[in-house]
């Protein structure tokens, strides 16, 4: 797999050309060929690049504000949980102890394992995703480069 897209065009049209020309083709034609093939695929990548950033401008430019900032929602709704089951539900458990006046050990409370595992691939996604939206350069192509292999870009 090749994250830094240096070359996977050019060996992709070529792999096309060699299963379509046989062997004892004119090299000539086969040279012509992938240079076509090439110039077709980098034409169909700027598209799709064109088409992401008019779905990106179209959901910057609508009225619904949700839409707007809805990608960090799952987020939030973890640092809720996280506040809630670390902060303050101890918190609770603790003034009604106290209250109570009893000498109980105050409950462990923790989220599970999956909690932090499917969170953390969440966020992670939505960082990589705006380090792709915001950067530029060979930075940019780097993270642009990961998403895409981690958020399962379709690759054909």
């Amino acid at each position: 797999m090749d994250l830094t897209g240096i070359g996977s065009v050019a060996d992709f049209a070529k792999s096309i050309v060699d299963r379509i020309f046989p062997p004892s083709a004119d090299p000539n034609e086969r040279m012509k060929a992938q240079a076509e093939m090439e110039r077709m695929l980098a034409e169909r990548e700027n598209v799709l690049v064109q088409a992401k950033a008019a779905v990106m401008t179209s959901e910057l430019t609508q009225d619904d504000s949700y839409t707007k900032r809805g990608r960090p929602t799952i987020i939030y709704a973890g640092l809720v949980f996280i506040f809630l089951v670390h902060v303050l539900f101890p918190i609770i458990a603790w003034a009604v102890l106290m209250f109570k006046g009893s000498g109980a050990a105050m409950p462990s409370l923790a989220l599970p394992s999956e909690f932090w595992m499917a969170w953390g691939g969440c966020c992670s996604l939505y960082i990589l995703g705006r380090s792709k939206e915001k950067s530029s350069g060979e930075l940019g192509g780097i993270f642009g480069k990961i998403y895409d292999v981690v958020g399962g870009k379709n690759n054909g």
